[in-house]
């Protein structure tokens, strides 16, 4: 990983972070839980920059925003961390086209559905089986699907993001 590469990587992983971060709105469910816009940033970083700063963005920015917000959302941070990790690489995986990145939009809608299908999974897992019970749980999935939604405004964003030049693509 050469200078460049880790300067985008910090970058993305503070967007990820400030975008949860500034824009958290708390929901009901049986541990809590909100909607926020992180989803539009790891989506963005992950169909126009690939997969690698997808995945690391991704899990890292919303993990550190579970850690340092405190109290409740700690206990998300490992869940969060694996499955904003997984996210972000199928996102960027699936978005790859021929050496091009995001640029084919039914690559990217399958792309943000296989993400999708990961968070709803993966959170609903997690939240079952280390927080409280599969029925319980249930509860998470409407903010979930309420966070997925608003995740899709990033597919007109990245038609606004610059190019990465050849040293920075990871």
């Amino acid at each position: 990983m050469n200078t460049r590469q880790l300067v985008y990587l910090a970058m993305f992983i503070a967007i990820v972070f400030v975008s949860v971060y500034l824009s958290q709105l708390p929901i009901f469910s049986s541990t809590g839980g909100l909607v926020h816009l992180g989803n539009i940033a790891l989506f963005s970083i992950a169909l126009k920059y690939g997969k690698k700063y997808g995945a690391i963005s991704g899990g890292i920015g919303m993990a550190l925003f579970d850690l340092f917000s405190g109290g409740a959302w700690m206990v998300w941070a490992p869940g969060s961390l694996v499955v904003r990790f997984l996210m972000g690489y199928a996102v960027g995986k699936v978005s790859e086209d021929n050496g091009n990145q995001g640029t084919n939009f039914t690559k990217n809608i399958l792309a943000i559905i296989a993400g999708s299908i990961i968070m709803l999974v993966g959170y609903y897992l997690y939240e079952a089986i280390f927080l409280t019970t599969f029925a319980a749980s249930l509860a998470s999935i409407v903010g979930n699907l309420t966070q997925l939604g608003i995740g899709l405004l990033a597919l007109i964003l990245i038609k606004y993001l610059p190019e990465m030049d050849n040293s920075a693509k990871y």
